[in-house]
C-alpha cells in the first residue's frame, strides 16, 4: 500500500514539474561581450529642438487650458458678502461638569443639590443643569458659556461646593448664555 502511494506521488511530481516549453540555454557572462557603441545623434534635434519634442508631446492636457469660465458679477458680489459674515456656531461653547459616574440616582441627586445650592448662593446667573448618559458614565453639566474664561470663573465658584467641577467643551443652549455685562458672584 505504501509503495503504491509513493509511486503515485512520484508520478504526480514528475508531471506537475514538467513544462511544455523547450529548455533554452542562456549564455554565461563570459560568453557575452559588450562593446560601447558610438552615440547616434539626430541632427534635427540641434537645429529645431521644439519640433522634435512636439511630435512626442501629448495635447490632451492642453485641451482645456485656453478655456475660461467667467463668473457673473452677481455671484462674485454674493461671495464677497458671505465672506464678511462671522461664521460662528452659536451652539458651540463650554459647560461645567460637576459629576461623572455610573450611578444614575446619584447623578440626579447631585443635579437637584446643585439647583438648591445655586438658588441660595450664586447671584447674577441662574445656570441650567443637564444630566445625560455618555457611555459608560452619567454626567451632570451646568451652565452655558461661549467664553471659556467665564466658564472657568464660574467653575471656581462651584468648586467651593463641588470639588470635582471642571470646564468641558460641549454643545450649549444659546438662549441660556449670560450676557457680557452680567456679574456672577457668590454670597459666601
Amino acid at each position: 500500500m505504501l509503495n503504491k502511494y509513493a509511486l503515485f506521488v512520484a508520478i504526480t511530481l514528475v508531471f506537475a514539474c514538467s513544462s511544455s516549453e523547450p529548455i533554452v540555454n542562456i549564455p554565461s557572462t563570459d560568453e557575452i561581450s559588450i562593446e560601447p557603441e558610438d552615440e547616434v545623434k539626430d541632427p534635427s534635434i540641434d537645429e529645431h529642438p521644439e519640433s522634435y519634442f512636439d511630435q512626442y508631446r501629448s495635447s490632451l492636457s492642453d485641451t482645456y487650458t485656453n478655456r475660461s469660465n467667467d463668473i457673473p458679477e452677481e455671484y462674485i458680489q454674493i461671495k464677497v458678502e458671505d465672506d464678511t459674515e462671522d461664521e460662528t456656531d452659536l451652539f458651540e461653547g463650554y459647560r461645567v461638569q460637576i459629576y461623572s459616574g455610573q450611578n444614575v440616582a446619584l447623578a440626579d441627586t447631585i443635579a437637584s443639590i446643585f439647583r438648591i445650592w445655586s438658588d441660595t448662593t450664586i447671584v447674577g446667573y441662574q445656570a441650567n443643569t443637564y444630566t445625560f448618559f455618555k457611555a459608560p458614565y452619567y454626567r451632570v453639566h451646568v451652565g452655558d458659556f461661549h467664553k471659556r474664561d467665564l466658564a472657568i470663573y464660574f467653575s471656581n465658584i462651584l468648586k467651593r461646593r463641588f470639588r470635582d467641577a471642571w470646564v468641558v467643551y460641549d454643545r450649549i443652549d444659546p438662549y441660556s448664555i449670560p450676557s457680557d455685562t452680567t456679574d456672577i458672584y457668590s454670597n459666601y
